[in-house]
């Protein structure tokens, strides 16, 4: 991984909950767009989403996001529902803070991408678990420094 790389990838997993997409905007000064790519029910009240942000149409964050309908309150499973905002805008828009408790963190210099797992708790209880591949070779040309 070069400078650069290991800059932004440190900037992103410092990033706070649901600032990841805002800190790309202003790193990189293009075009961030966060698409749910899609949202299944595996058992009655377990649900996974797959979520897809892009800077400039490139892949540059995956990530699979697990979460139970009954830990969280209704107001945020509807927004969750509609499928059009990423976790981290539901909160900031619901004014809910959270932390992230990381389980797992694996840079793959070879690859110029890094995997996390981890856990978004509010109030003690785990809200969502999310794992997520940062593609930071789909970053490179964005380097503004």
């Amino acid at each position: 991984m070069n400078a650069f790389s290991e800059d932004l990838l440190n900037k992103i997993l410092d990033a706070p909950v649901g600032k990841v997409i805002t800190v790309l905007s202003e790193i990189l000064d293009c075009d961030i767009k966060l698409e749910v790519i899609e949202q299944n029910t595996v058992s009655p009240n377990q649900f996974v989403r797959k979520v897809s942000i892009t800077a400039q149409e490139l892949p540059v964050i995956k990530a699979d996001v697990k979460f139970d309908s009954t830990v969280l309150p209704k107001l945020i499973m509807t927004e969750l529902l509609k499928k059009k905002q990423g976790v981290g805008e539901i909160l900031n828009a619901n004014n809910i803070n959270a932390t992230r408790n990381v389980l797992s963190l694996n840079r793959i210099p070879d690859e110029n991408r890094a995997s996390r797992e981890y856990e978004i708790i509010h109030d003690g209880i785990i809200w969502f678990t999310i794992f997520e591949e940062i593609r930071l070779d789909n970053l490179g040309s964005y380097n503004n420094s």
